[in-house]
């Protein structure tokens, strides 16, 4: 097999991983609390920590695989590798403290593995290649997201512990690791696809290229505010019951995994900046309309359609992004991740705030104005530019 396609494959298997192993937190939160007799704040506060581990390896990572002497396979195969390590931690922990230090290993585990998938794309390809295998990752966690909650609700259903869905990403690991047990990693930041030297940064991070990356943060926040806050609206504001209140994320999730299919077989033919400004606004208008609905069928297509048009605003962003900092192509893609990280830390308390401010009618607006200045960041960023990505 083919050493860009081996590559390839390992950023393909990292992205499914880390969708794959956060979307299993939620679904054993309430399992997790019980067998350890805590309570599901706790375990939130605990879960907080995995969120920091992410933007240590992310940071980490950015610094680490750039390095040409740096053994970057047994690096690479050894992050992996620990996340079967980590599931057997997870099955002899009896303590709250323990999973807390265990899930922060696992959020440097996630940020390794996530950075390094975007950072071989972009070492590997550019142009239309680039945007459609960065679309096809961004799919690939979506399937993770879909996939871990069910089955990890399936296991529980069984009777199962709150440890035993760890085991499911320690499978994926030992299927990645002999699948790719010939990759080259050491081709990485040292050759081009050509053969030729490799591409060396040179320049900064301008006035425009710092919009994007705030562009991803409001994005990234807009996502998680609406996955996180939607139950919670359609709880408190609609007196739904809680069995629809989780479905209506499933539904959302379902409509980005479509989206991003579709994003991925169209991208070539796709203008990163129109795509953005044109989605933006009509996600916005969509997560306007979900406020006025009642009706289960009605808010079951609102949330729906807020999926479909919010499903390829961040592969769009990374595309974007990466395409305006072809002068500093290896650096830039960690600031997007990291800006990715800061948006996902902001949803929790900004909508906390709001509540306790305006009242949880008001949650709903969050993401719809997150997606506002998102687009309104794409449109001045781009004025007067007369790169290709316009």
């Amino acid at each position: 097999m083919h050493n860009t396609l081996l590559l390839t494959l390992t950023a393909y298997v990292f992205f499914f991983l880390s969708g794959f192993f956060i979307n299993i937190g939620g679904a054993v939160t309430n399992s997790l609390a019980t067998a350890l007799g805590t309570t599901t704040a706790v375990t939130g506060l605990s879960f907080t920590a995995f969120m920091i581990g992410r933007v240590a390896g992310i940071s980490g990572n950015g610094h680490v695989l750039r390095k040409k002497s740096f053994p970057k396979g047994l690096y690479l195969r050894l992050a992996a590798g620990l996340f079967c390590a980590l599931s057997a931690g997870f099955l002899i922990t009896g303590h709250i403290a323990a999973f807390t230090v265990l899930i922060f290993i696992a959020g440097i585990l996630v940020g390794v593995v996530y950075s390094a998938s975007n950072m071989i794309l972009v070492d590997l390809y550019c142009g239309p290649q680039k945007a459609f295998h960065i679309s096809m990752i961004n799919f690939l966690y979506s399937v993770g997201g879909v996939t871990s909650p069910f089955l990890t609700g399936l296991i529980l259903k069984q009777g199962h512990a709150w440890n035993r869905p760890y085991l499911m990403p320690a499978a994926v690991v030992c299927v990645f690791l002999l699948v790719t047990i010939r990759a080259r990693y050491s081709d990485l930041y040292s050759l081009n696809t050509e053969g030729g030297p490799t591409h060396t940064d040179s320049g900064t991070i301008d006035a425009p290229l710092w919009m994007v990356s705030a562009a991803i943060v409001c994005f990234i926040m807009a996502e998680y505010s609406i996955t996180y806050w939607t139950p919670v609206y359609l709880r408190e504001a609609l007196n739904k019951d809680v069995l629809f209140a989780g479905s209506a994320v499933s539904t959302f999730w379902i409509a980005v995994l479509i989206g991003r299919f579709l994003q991925s077989m169209l991208i070539s033919r796709i203008r990163p900046r129109l795509y953005i400004i044109s989605s933006g606004i009509l996600a916005i208008l969509s997560l306007l309309a979900l406020r006025q609905l009642t009706d289960n069928r009605l808010i079951a297509v609102g949330i729906f359609v807020c999926g479909l048009f919010c499903s390829g605003l961040f592969p769009a962003l990374f595309i974007f992004g990466s395409d305006r900092a072809e002068h500093i192509k290896h650096r830039f893609p960690t600031l997007m991740m990291l800006s990715a990280a800061a948006g996902s830390f902001l949803a929790m308390p900004a909508g906390s705030l709001i509540k306790n401010v305006a009242g949880v009618q008001a949650v709903m607006l969050t993401p719809a104005v997150a997606i506002g200045i998102m687009t309104i960041l794409i449109i001045v960023s781009g004025r007067g530019s007369r790169r290709r990505s316009r």
